[in-house]
């Protein structure tokens, strides 16, 4: 099993130590967050709260996580560099391949790219986009990337983005391309994360490990279901990465999530920024005994 840790709770100015500490203890990941802005004044019910609060002041700095992982990538040389999750249908596929393939020129094959359809109804109507489109939109995204990404002259038609053969160059350094991963809980989700992605990213934080396995019962009762339908999962021999965010699991929690070959765990295991070096040390020594890192 692979650890990550979620910078969520960072500081932006703290993230490049804090991900080299991180490295040289055996961390193979580190995740940023991503919104665009918040608006003032909201409805929209947040998927990470039992009653749906958000759980942050309204006028939180707000970064873009491209900035934020060159500046981490220039600190490091082998973690791997992940957003959670990147709001891919707030951006054209254009921009998105062209900003990824910006940063594996300079810091190397190690993007993941953890995406989500977003749940802010406001930010989407701010940037004059339909939220109700943000589910196909994602969709579409993530087809057009890979043909961005992997094809001499990608083009690509479809309801919300279109353009015809043209150059996107370089490729990424990484093979084929970036593993996208699809955030979320819902069935929905899950059903996106195989027909569309390379892996499953529990949305939020988990609350309890015996939801990420009822998380999983219901992924592989989602593949099962779109075979039935005739609908063909994304590369279905390849292996699909489970990612399960959890901000401070215990010994047991671990050796449960082994058990359900979970791929990897974000972990956020501190409070405040002065008090995140010593916790990832606390953290790395007590996974040691419990999986194998």
């Amino acid at each position: 099993m692979r650890l990550g840790l979620n910078f969520v709770r960072v500081r932006p100015d703290h993230m490049p130590g804090l991900a080299a500490h991180a490295e040289a203890l055996g961390y193979e990941s580190v995740f940023v967050p991503d919104h665009v802005v918040f608006p003032v004044e909201f409805a929209s019910k947040y998927p990470g709260t039992a009653d749906g609060s958000f759980p942050y002041p309204r006028d939180t700095p707000v970064y873009d996580p491209w900035a934020m992982l060159n500046e981490i990538g220039r600190a490091t040389s082998t973690i791997r560099l992940g957003t959670a999750v990147y709001l891919l249908a707030l951006r054209h596929p254009i921009v998105t391949a062209r900003q990824a393939v910006s940063l594996e020129y300079f810091v190397g094959g190690r993007l993941i790219l953890g995406v989500g359809v977003g749940w802010l109804a406001e930010e989407f109507g701010a940037l004059g986009i339909n939220p109700k489109s943000r589910f196909s939109r994602a969709e579409e995204a993530a087809v057009a990337l890979r043909r961005l990404w992997t094809e001499p002259q990608p083009s690509f038609h479809g309801k919300h983005f279109s353009f015809d053969a043209a150059y996107l160059e370089p490729k990424p350094r990484s093979s084929p391309h970036p593993a996208i991963l699809f955030g979320g809980d819902s069935d929905a989700t899950l059903r996106r994360a195989l027909r569309f992605g390379d892996g499953w990213m529990s949305g939020g934080v988990a609350k309890d490990v015996e939801e990420i396995a009822e998380s999983l019962q219901r992924l592989a009762r989602a593949r099962e279901t779109l075979k039935t339908e005739g609908e063909e999962v994304f590369e279905p021999e390849a292996a699909f990465d489970v990612t399960v965010l959890a901000p401070n699991p215990t010994e047991r929690d671990l050796a449960r999530m082994a058990e359900l070959d979970v791929d990897r765990v974000v972990i956020m295991p501190w409070e405040k920024n002065r008090d995140a070096p010593a916790a990832v040390e606390r953290f790395m020594a007590m996974a040691r005994g419990v999986i194998e890192i």
